[in-house]
C-alpha cells in the first residue's frame, strides 16, 4: 500500500508530557470536626482562659496536619484498567468528523467520578457532546481543566466504585478535520489518534480499536493507509469501513493512524499548501525548529561581528532580541532565516577578502595634475598599496639606518629606541620638537610617521615588533600620503615610483664590483626591497649584502662582516645585538621577518576594528545611557516590597512567570 505523508491537526491533540490524560479524578474532601465550646468556670482566671484558648488552637492545627496526609493519599489512590477502548470516526461531507468513544474501565482504586477525553484541537463545541455511563445519560460535560485540549465528563451519581467496572460512551463532532491530500490529486486525508490516559494509573494492556467510516461514494480499494497498515477493511451498511486493532495494545500513549481517500461525496475539504504542511511539520517537531533557529542565530552572530570587527555589542543585543522574537513567533522563520544569514556571512567574508590588501582611501583623480615627487620609500609603498608588513619593515630599517633605534634581537625582530631619542614630552608636538633637536645634532631628518613609530616603540621597550600595535601610526601615515596627493595625478605618480624601483633594480643588476654595489645598495636598499624579486640583488656569488646598522664600524666607514651561520654578537651603537641571520643573508632574513610581521598589522586595524564598519560609538552611547539610568535610579530612596512578582530583563523578548499552578 502506498505510504502517504500528510499535514493534519491531530498532532495538536495533546502534549504527552501534560498527558495526565483523560482518565479520572476525584476531589478528596478533608474531614473536619467541630467541638461544642464549654462555658468558662467562674473560678477560672483570665490567664487560664488565654492558655486554654491557645491550647485549643494548637490541638486543632495538629489535627488538621494529621488529616492532610491522609486526604492526600486518598486523592492519589487511583488505579484502574482499560480492557477495551473503541473509537469510531464518521467522515462528514463538510470536512468534519463525528467521533464515538466506548471505553471500558475496571476500577481498583478510588471511585472514578470524572473522566477527561482528549480532542484533536480546541475547535469543539460543548453543545454537540453527549455521554452516558452503562446506558445512563450524563449531562455535566465541561472544558477540561486537567488537559490542554479536551473535555471532562462528570459521572455524577454513576461513579465507578473500586472493584467494579463501567463503560463510558461519548459522542461529539469536530470541524475541519478532513484535509486536501497534496500527494495525490482528488484525494482527501485524515489523521487521528484516540485519547489516552496516565500510565502511572493504568494497569495492563488494552484492546484498542480504531474504525473510520467512509462516505457511501468511496469504494474499499480506493482507501489508502498512511504509515500504519489497515488490519480490517469491510463494507458495513453500504459504506466502507477501515480499521486498526491492537488486541494487546496500550491506552497510555497515542495510537496515531492516517487514511487517504477520494474526495468523491465531499462538499469541501480543508485546503493546504506545501507551506502549510511545512509549518505543521515544524510545529510537530520542535527540535528541528530549535536546531534551525540556533544555526540561524550563530550565522547572524558570526556575520555581524565579522562585519563590525567585534564592535556594536549593544546593536547586536537588539538585533538578537528581534531575531529571537521572530523565531519564537513562527517556526517558518527558522526554516528560511538561515538562508539570508548565510548569504550575509558570505558577503562579509568576500568583502573582507577583497579589502584584505586594500587600505588606501579613495584619492580624487586629477588628470594632468602632475606627479607628486619627493615621497619617501615607505610613502611610495603606501601609494602603491604594498603589504603593510613590508611598509612597517621599511620604516624599522629606516630608523635603524638613522641610528634612532638599535637592533636588540633579529628573531623575532626587536628594536629599542636609542637613549638620545627617548623623550618625555606630555604632547606629541612636544616630543617631536625634542626629537628634532636631537636629530639635527646627528644630521638626521625624522619624518612625521617615524615620530609616531618611535612613540610606540618607546612605550613598549624590549617588546618584539610584531607584538606591538602600530595600527594608529600606520593610519596616520596613510592619511598623510592621501593629503600629499591632493591636486596631483594618482596614476602618473604611481607609474613614476614604479619606474624608480625598476631603474634601481636594473642598475644594481648591472654592477659587477662588490664595493660599488655595496655603496649603491646603502643608498637604494629601500627601493630595492620594494621590488618583488629583490633577493638575487642582495646575494651575488659568495657575497651577501649587510646593511650599515649590522656592520661594526667607527666613524662612518667600516668593513663587511664575513658571512656565517648561527647567532653572534657584535658592537652596535653602544650596545650588543645578535645578527647572525642578518649577516648570513640579509635578503632571506628580511623575507622571514616580513612574514612574521604579516600578522602584526592588517588593513582592518586601520579603521579601529577588524570588520567593515566600526560600531564602537553605538556601544559607548548605550553605555552612557545605562550609566545615566543607573545614576538616576540610585538617587531615589530604597526599600523592598513584599509579595507580588517582579521580572527584569536586560533586552527584550523576555518572559516572566510569577506563579505556578495545576489542578
Amino acid at each position: 500500500m502506498k505510504k502517504r505523508t500528510m499535514n493534519h491537526n491531530q498532532r495538536e491533540l495533546r502534549n504527552e508530557e501534560q498527558g495526565k490524560r483523560g482518565a479520572e479524578r476525584k476531589t478528596a474532601v478533608s474531614p473536619t470536626s467541630t467541638s461544642k465550646p464549654q462555658p468558662q468556670a467562674a473560678s477560672q482566671s483570665p490567664w487560664y482562659s488565654v492558655v486554654n484558648r491557645r491550647a485549643g488552637v494548637l490541638l486543632l492545627l495538629l489535627a488538621l496536619l494529621l488529616l492532610l496526609p491522609a486526604s492526600g493519599a486518598l486523592a492519589q489512590n487511583y488505579s484502574f484498567a482499560v480492557p477495551e477502548l473503541k473509537m469510531q470516526v464518521f467522515v462528514q461531507p463538510d470536512a468534519s468528523i463525528h467521533i464515538v468513544y466506548d471505553i471500558t474501565f475496571e476500577n481498583y482504586g478510588s471511585a472514578i467520578d470524572v473522566v477527561d477525553i482528549g480532542t484533536p484541537n480546541n475547535n469543539y463545541n460543548l453543545s454537540n457532546f453527549s455521554a452516558s455511563i452503562n446506558g445512563r445519560s450524563l449531562t455535566d460535560i465541561r472544558t477540561s481543566t486537567y488537559i490542554d485540549t479536551g473535555v471532562e465528563v462528570h459521572l455524577d451519581g454513576a461513579t465507578i466504585p473500586s472493584g467494579q467496572s463501567g463503560t463510558l460512551h461519548v459522542e461529539f463532532t469536530m470541524p475541519d478535520m478532513v484535509y486536501e491530500d497534496t500527494t495525490q490529486d482528488g484525494y482527501a486525508s485524515l489523521q487521528i489518534t484516540p485519547t489516552w490516559f496516565d500510565s502511572d494509573l493504568v494497569r495492563g494492556n488494552s484492546d484498542v480499536w480504531i474504525l473510520i467510516h467512509m462516505l457511501p461514494e468511496v469504494q474499499p480499494d480506493e482507501v489508502l493507509y498512511q504509515d500504519v497498515p489497515f488490519t480490517d477493511k469491510v463494507i458495513y451498511e453500504e459504506h466502507t469501513v477501515v480499521g486498526w486493532r491492537w488486541p494487546e495494545g496500550t491506552a497510555t500513549a497515542p495510537n496515531e493512524v492516517g487514511v487517504s481517500f477520494p474526495q468523491r461525496g465531499m462538499t469541501r475539504v480543508v485546503q493546504q499548501s506545501l507551506l502549510d504542511i511545512t509549518l505543521k511539520w515544524l510545529q510537530d517537531n520542535p527540535a528541528v525548529s530549535f536546531t534551525l533557529g540556533l544555526i540561524t542565530f550563530i550565522l547572524v552572530a558570526v556575520a555581524f561581528f565579522r562585519f563590525s570587527g567585534g564592535t556594536g555589542i549593544s546593536v547586536f543585543a537588539l538585533l538578537a532580541c528581534g531575531l529571537i522574537y521572530l523565531l519564537f513567533m513562527s517556526p517558518l522563520v527558522s526554516l528560511f532565516a538561515w538562508i539570508p544569514a548565510l548569504a550575509f556571512l558570505i558577503y562579509v567574508e568576500k568583502k573582507r577578502g577583497k579589502n584584505k590588501d586594500t587600505y588606501l582611501p579613495a584619492i580624487a583623480q586629477v588628470e594632468g595634475g602632475g606627479i607628486k615627487r619627493g615621497l619617501t620609500a615607505p610613502e611610495a609603498a603606501v601609494l602603491l598599496e604594498m603589504p603593510l608588513n613590508k611598509i612597517l619593515l621599511l620604516i624599522m630599517f629606516g630608523l635603524l639606518d638613522k641610528k634612532a633605534v638599535r637592533l636588540v634581537d633579529d628573531s623575532p625582530l626587536t628594536v629599542a629606541v636609542e637613549k638620545d631619542y627617548i623623550v618625555k614630552g606630555d604632547t606629541a608636538s612636544k616630543r617631536r620638537h625634542d626629537r628634532r633637536e636631537v636629530a639635527q645634532k646627528f644630521g638626521v631628518v625624522l619624518r612625521d610617521y617615524e615620530h609616531d613609530m618611535l612613540d610606540v616603540l618607546q612605550d613598549n621597550a624590549a617588546k618584539p615588533v610584531h607584538k606591538q600595535d602600530f595600527g594608529p601610526a600606520m593610519k596616520e601615515l596613510i592619511q598623510s600620503v592621501v593629503d600629499k596627493m591632493k591636486g596631483f595625478d594618482l596614476s602618473d605618480t604611481q607609474d613614476y615610483y614604479k619606474k624608480i624601483i625598476s631603474r634601481a633594480m636594473e642598475e644594481a643588476k648591472r654592477m659587477g664590483d662588490v664595493p660599488e654595489l655595496e655603496k649603491f645598495l646603502d643608498r637604494t636598499w629601500p627601493w630595492i626591497l620594494m621590488d618583488d624579486n629583490y633577493g638575487p640583488v642582495f646575494r651575488r656569488g659568495g657575497y651577501s649584502y649587510q646593511p650599515i646598522w649590522v656592520r661594526p664600524y667607527i666613524g662612518g666607514g667600516g668593513s663587511a662582516v664575513p658571512s656565517g651561520g648561527g647567532k653572534s654578537s657584535g658592537p652596535s651603537y653602544g650596545g650588543k645585538t645578535s645578527f647572525g641571520d642578518v649577516a648570513a643573508s640579509f635578503a632571506g632574513w628580511t623575507e622571514n621577518t616580513a612574514g612574521k610581521l604579516a600578522t602584526s598589522i592588517s588593513p582592518a586595524t586601520l579603521s579601529g576594528s577588524g570588520g567593515l564598519v566600526n560600531l564602537g560609538g553605538a556601544d559607548k552611547v548605550t553605555g552612557d545611557i545605562f550609566k545615566a539610568l543607573s545614576s538616576s535610579s540610585g538617587s531615589h530612596g530604597g526599600g523592598s516590597s513584599g509579595g507580588g512578582c517582579a521580572c527584569a530583563c536586560a533586552g527584550c523578548a523576555c518572559a516572566c512567570a510569577c506563579a505556578g499552578g495545576g489542578r
